[in-house]
């Protein structure tokens, strides 16, 4: 119960942003710690007064302190003391408005939106009615309610770039899973159906040797995108419809002398291809035939690949009997994978079963954000 209340409360954050280190929350803390001390020089007695005030004093430093490690916790104590002394004659809560302010900010980077929103509003709510209670100034309310706005707008600031570097990260990530699941999983697992193929065929070699080419192209390709050497020419037509029709028909030919039986359809006209299209293309294709040979049996029926398309995009459709292959090589990433890739470029993809026979059909558009 405790655990599904605190991650509906604390939204996940990424280890690697500066603000969820301690040593930097350790500098800012010193800094607000430092900044209140020199507040109380020679003031100290009138702010905190007898054994009570010195306590609230202590309560509050120990609380910056425990803020390095448990900056929630420690900022909701920081607030409601800060809360409770707003309705002290002595004017203490003015004068730990930094811890207060340090705690807003934190909780506005930490919680979730609703959440942050919920404590900022029960703070602005306890500075309104001292007002009321005090017969104090309207404008030095505003004052103190912009202060808080302005802290709290910083955190939700931050936590919102954070969020932005972390689906970057996540999407980069989904990249290379994707390159490696092609590279290793489509690839190797070819090589193998081709050897358990039994072919005599005086070209199985060269086949064989084309896709490990392909897919050690494949691990170059994982290399220059872990090193940040991706080229900034994605989108330039560097392909054209032609090169649709070779690697298609080239992992038709690798299928079917396997012992798999079925035939590729191409309706396409002629047009250029940018190399983020015609990668994407090329991974829908290899998936549509990893997942042939590494799920349909040979004797199972026959494979139906149809390529259409125009300069405005591409549509592929698969069918195949969902009999099972005996010798399967399977990962269960492939299509998730692909479908991911296929959202972030604008297009989609549809499959399942319908009867007896497994449906896949994606489009592919012109104009590619992958």
């Amino acid at each position: 119960m405790f655990d599904r209340f605190r991650h509906a409360v604390l939204r996940p954050t990424d280890a690697s942003f500066f603000l969820n280190q301690k040593r930097y929350r350790a500098i800012i803390c010193c800094i607000c710690i430092g900044i209140s001390l020199f507040e109380w020089s020679g003031i100290f007695d009138q702010l905190f007064p007898g054994t009570v005030g010195r306590l609230i004093a202590i309560e509050y430093l120990l609380s910056m302190v425990v803020m390095v490690f448990f900056p929630v916790p420690a900022g909701l104590v920081c607030m409601i003391t800060y809360c409770c002394l707003l309705f002290s004659p002595t004017y203490a809560a003015a004068n730990i408005c930094w811890g207060m302010l340090l705690s807003i900010f934190y909780i506005a980077f930490y919680l979730r939106r609703w959440a942050s929103g919920g404590v900022l509003c029960l703070l602005l709510i306890a500075e309104f009615l001292e007002m009321k209670l005090m017969e104090g100034s309207i404008d030095a309310f505003v004052g103190f309610a912009s202060e808080d706005l302005f802290v709290f707008c910083i955190g939700i600031l931050l936590a919102t770039t954070e969020r932005t570097i972390q689906a970057k990260q996540m999407e980069h990530n989904l990249q290379i899973a994707s390159r490696l699941h092609s590279a290793v999983t489509s690839e190797l697992s070819s090589i193998i159906l081709m050897a358990r193929s039994g072919n005599k065929d005086d070209g199985i070699l060269e086949r064989i040797e084309a896709v490990a080419q392909l897919s050690l192209a494949n691990m170059h390709s994982i290399i220059h995108t872990l090193s940040g050497m991706d080229g900034n020419d994605a989108d330039t037509p560097t392909h054209d419809s032609t090169d649709i029709t070779t690697y298609a028909q080239t992992l038709d030919h690798n299928a079917q002398s396997m012992g798999f039986t079925g035939h590729l359809s191409l309706h396409l006209e002629s047009f250029p291809v940018s190399n983020s299209q015609f990668m994407l293309i090329q991974l829908c294709i290899k998936e549509l035939y990893a997942n042939i040979t590494r799920h349909m049996a040979k004797n199972g029926g026959e494979y139906s690949i149809t390529i259409s398309g125009f300069e405005n995009g591409i549509r592929i459709t698969e069918t195949n009997p969902s009999s099972g292959n005996p010798n399967e090589l399977t990962s269960g990433f492939g299509l998730s994978l692909l479908e991911h890739q296929l959202e972030v470029s604008g297009g989609a993809i549809r499959y399942g079963l319908s009867g007896n026979t497994w449906h896949v059909e994606v489009t592919i558009p012109s104009g590619l954000t992958y």
